[in-house]
């Protein structure tokens, strides 16, 4: 349901794709769209664009379970589908409850104003480039910030991962007090390659990553890398990737490279992690990077450290870390 009570609010029915496009392109504020159990292919658009819709407005699946209500494009190497949800200056908006799979770039994209939405309970398959996209334009000082991902699942159905040229689970370029949490990251490779499951960066802040489990991973948790484009960081400030936040009582196993990685990453805080069976397991690089690392634990055979810190790294405290 709509956090917020709006006089007027209508529930919209759908069951069919044409009426999911109209619902949500039409939508008003306090809106309700229900979509009922089914599969719901999409075929004549390359995506489900929602602009200068403000909400509250909650889109869900009816059955309150995700497997039941299934959008879906025409697959991860097809580019006749590029994003399922593709949402502009269109801030409040929930999703819930459903399935979305087989893009050729997203799941979601949130983009400019679209702040304060919310991803509840949605399984993300086979997304070319993210489930979760966040991104503005340069020349707008708009952010879609706050944004709020929580007991959502998310990956690919292959152990190798996706295929593109770039894979990534979750996505934020210069966003602020994402909260990403009780999700579970799987199978964030590309082709058994260079991924990561969830960044933010480009002078993004406050990051919030806590409860979640990642399994077969490339790297999980990171604030900064992959770089960013100079016109796209926040304020035009280029010296950071990512400012404060926090990485916390998170699960990684069977990461292939870092379960968290910190690069250009300031005053940050990674504590109460367990890792299991990761390549690596924090690293921190770069003189801009400072970190406060605390209660983590690991358990692998490797001879890697609990934490590394590369190029001129600053760890700011470290305490109570167990290597078991």
């Amino acid at each position: 349901m709509a956090s917020t009570h709006v006089a007027g609010a209508r529930v919209v029915d759908v069951s069919d794709i044409n009426g999911l496009i109209k619902a949500c392109q039409e939508a008003q504020r306090g809106d309700e769209i229900i979509i009922a159990p089914g599969t719901y292919t999409l075929t004549e658009r390359t995506r489900i664009s929602i602009v200068k819709r403000p909400g509250p407005v909650t889109v869900r699946g009816g059955l309150g379970k995700a497997a039941e209500t299934v959008i879906e494009g025409q697959g991860q190497d097809d580019e006749s589908v590029n994003t399922l949800f593709d949402v502009t200056d269109s801030p409040g908006w929930t999703f819930q409850d459903f399935t979305t799979r087989d893009t050729f770039y997203h799941g979601f994209k949130f983009n400019g104003g679209s702040s304060g939405c919310s991803l509840r309970n949605v399984t993300m398959r086979n997304h070319g480039e993210a489930g979760v996209k966040g991104t503005s334009d340069p020349d707008s000082p708009a952010h879609p910030d706050h944004l709020v991902i929580e007991n959502c699942d998310i990956g690919f159905t292959r152990s190798e991962g996706g295929t593109r040229g770039v894979v990534e689970g979750v996505d934020g370029v210069a966003v602020k007090g994402w909260i990403i949490r009780g999700c579970r990251f799987v199978n964030i490779q590309k082709n058994g390659g260079p991924a990561y499951a969830v960044f933010t960066k480009g002078n993004s802040m406050e990051t919030v990553i806590e409860n979640n489990r990642f399994e077969n991973c490339f790297i999980g948790a990171s604030f900064g890398g992959g770089g960013t484009g100079a016109a796209y960081f926040r304020d035009g400030d280029s010296a950071i990737e990512h400012r404060g936040g926090a990485i916390r009582k998170n699960v990684f196993i069977g990461c292939t490279d870092a379960a968290i990685y910190i690069n250009k990453g300031a005053d940050c805080d990674i504590e109460g992690n367990s890792m299991l069976d990761c390549v690596s397991h924090i690293q921190v690089r770069f003189p801009q990077s400072s970190a406060r690392i605390a209660g983590n634990r690991v358990r692998s055979n490797s001879q890697e450290p609990l934490i590394r810190t590369r190029d001129g790294a600053v760890i700011l405290s470290d305490e109570l870390n167990v290597r078991e």
